[in-house]
């Protein structure tokens, strides 16, 4: 009889260790280093999902609560293009967007010193599983600020992991590209440089 009651009160006690490991991993909020845009503080919820990562490189994840048409939610750094400039920049990720309905965009964005905006931008939609995904753009140069952007678009969840931005050779023209979202926003002052790509702080 008493081994029978240790285990109806062992029971509720390893449920309630498995709940609380699986809400650590999730941590609310826009990363360091990152600005949020958009709709993201009404319309979506954001932060960092261990479980789709690692601890030491978790997800970061974007997705709609109560997002109305041609709502959307981004993240964005902006830096100094000097160390750029001429340059074929290769922005990359792994992606994983669930629900019907809505898309991401990444882009890589800037601007140079008589206004002249320059961009490349990858538009998807639904994934059942993680993809690999690309923007890249040579760098002006006489480009002044540089922009890397992740938006979701309308409805859905979107998962973002192992983030890179290289320099890159190039030997096929790059192809034009029609953003969704990333002219929408308004590009910020220069911050510090690209930080927090791997979501780790």
């Amino acid at each position: 009889m008493m081994k029978h009651w240790k285990i109806l009160i062992a029971a509720p006690l390893v449920a309630l260790a498995v709940n609380y490991s699986y809400a650590g991993a999730v941590k609310n909020g826009i990363p360091k280093g990152w600005t949020g845009n958009g709709a993201i503080a009404t319309h979506y919820e954001s932060g960092i999902d261990e479980s789709q990562g690692t601890k030491e490189q978790p997800a970061f994840f974007i997705a709609a609560k109560n997002a109305k048409a041609d709502d959307f939610a981004a993240i964005t750094q902006v830096v100094d293009a000097t160390a750029y400039r001429g340059k074929t920049m290769s922005f990359t990720a792994s992606v994983l967007h669930m629900g019907e309905h809505g898309g991401y965009e990444f882009w890589i964005r800037t601007v140079d010193d008589k206004g002249g905006v320059s961009i490349s931008s990858t538009w998807a939609r639904k994934s059942d599983t993680w993809e690999a995904i690309r923007a890249k753009l040579t760098v002006p140069a006489n480009a002044t600020k540089l922009e890397l952007g992740v938006s979701l678009k309308d409805n859905g969840k979107l998962f973002v992991k192992g983030m890179a931005f290289n320099d890159m050779q190039t030997r096929t023209p790059i192809p034009e590209s029609k953003d969704h979202v990333a002219n929408k926003i308004t590009m910020g002052a220069v911050t510090a440089p690209l930080q927090n790509l791997n979501f780790s702080e």
